[in-house]
């Protein structure tokens, strides 16, 4: 399946603002969760670049040159025909499973140590 070359639309100033909040939350959670197992940090840098490519056309660009943000967004369009809230329904599932997985390595590594 192939995607659509992106059409970058510049947002209004004030959700820019919001969004610049939300990404620095991001990044700072992904990285605290690249230290602590328990925090799925890949996930929380992966929608900060997903977001900074809403706000900034350089991030889009690169974003959208990549193979894996490409694999990656295919499967979001996949899931385009399920309502909002199924998709956050999705999400959070996914983000739970993550999780769980992440307190068990946790454990596996504190029973060897």
């Amino acid at each position: 399946m192939h995607l659509p070359k992106p059409i970058f639309r510049p947002v209004p100033l004030l959700y820019k603002i919001a969004l610049s909040v939300v990404i620095v939350a991001f990044l700072l959670i992904g990285l605290v969760g690249l230290i602590l197992p328990v925090i799925p940090g890949i996930l929380f840098l992966v929608l900060a670049l997903f977001l900074m490519t809403r706000v900034s056309r350089r991030a889009a660009t690169y974003a959208h040159s990549q193979p894996w943000f490409h694999r990656h967004m295919r499967q979001l369009n996949a899931t385009s025909h399920l309502s909002m809230t199924d998709r956050l329904k999705m999400g959070l599932w996914i983000s739970a499973r993550a999780t769980i997985n992440a307190a068990k390595r946790l454990m596996r590594f504190v029973k060897k140590a």
